[in-house]
């Protein structure tokens, strides 16, 4: 086995998970696979691209078919990318002036269960501004049990204990994913990442098959223009 990102061969336990983190470029499972998804598009220099929270491992594969200036790296916290020459400002609860019909891909993982606003509008805005034969690349943690959301000043523990982490303000639980995410945006009946990429190729780079098929905190989700459900 070896990483997609970086080519290490040895991985490390993350939270009860065996073996999982790359020790190299730390990449997780859900990294791993959103490579593979990225790399069956047919990039090309001219393309503009937005990553939101962007990581290390990403960020190089991306840097090689993409030319500098149409790599938008950007986060709320724009001091924590010390890899990066530049990253932008971007407020997920605040988009009403990014631009329409700007990016080919807007990719992000793991953001939507920190933004202390109406979901809905996130993703209103993140279809807005992708191009209409681009595509949006995210990991969304969806978890066991119900939907839970808050906005309050809540202690960090009862956040960890309702929301699976003490920076969090939501659960997207998949016994009623049908009733939160999926009557926002169209979601897939079935996700089966063995449908879309060769079980081979994920076993090669230590994808395990538990986070293979359903929703689940390594779901790949590929939305396209119009997904957005809401008018």
């Amino acid at each position: 086995m070896w990483c997609n990102l970086c080519g290490g061969h040895e991985f490390m336990d993350m939270n009860r998970r065996a073996a999982v983190k790359c020790t190299t470029c730390l990449s997780l499972e859900r990294t791993r696979a959103l490579e593979l998804y990225l790399a069956r598009l047919d990039l090309k220099r001219s393309m503009r691209i937005l990553q939101i929270a962007p990581d290390k491992g990403l960020y190089d594969f991306l840097s090689k078919p993409i030319a500098s200036q149409n790599y938008v790296a950007a986060d709320f916290d724009v001091t924590r990318y010390e890899f990066l020459d530049r990253c932008a400002f971007v407020d997920l609860c605040d988009l009403d002036d990014w631009l329409d019909n700007d990016f080919d891909i807007i990719i992000h993982r793991y953001v939507l269960v920190h933004t202390p606003c109406d979901i809905g509008y996130s993703m209103h805005h993140l279809d807005r501004m992708f191009r209409p034969e681009g595509h949006q690349l995210c990991v969304i943690p969806i978890i066991l049990g119900h939907w839970d959301e808050s906005f309050a000043d809540l202690p960090d523990e009862e956040r960890t204990a309702r929301f699976g982490q003490f920076d969090h303000v939501r659960r997207l639980g998949a016994a009623d994913i049908a009733r939160h995410l999926g009557a926002v945006i169209r979601l897939p009946d079935a996700p089966d990442l063995a449908k879309d990429i060769d079980p081979a190729t994920l076993q090669r780079h230590n994808i395990p098959e538990a986070c293979w098929t359903g929703f689940n905190i390594s779901t790949v989700l590929d939305f396209r223009k119009g997904d957005y459900l809401l008018s």
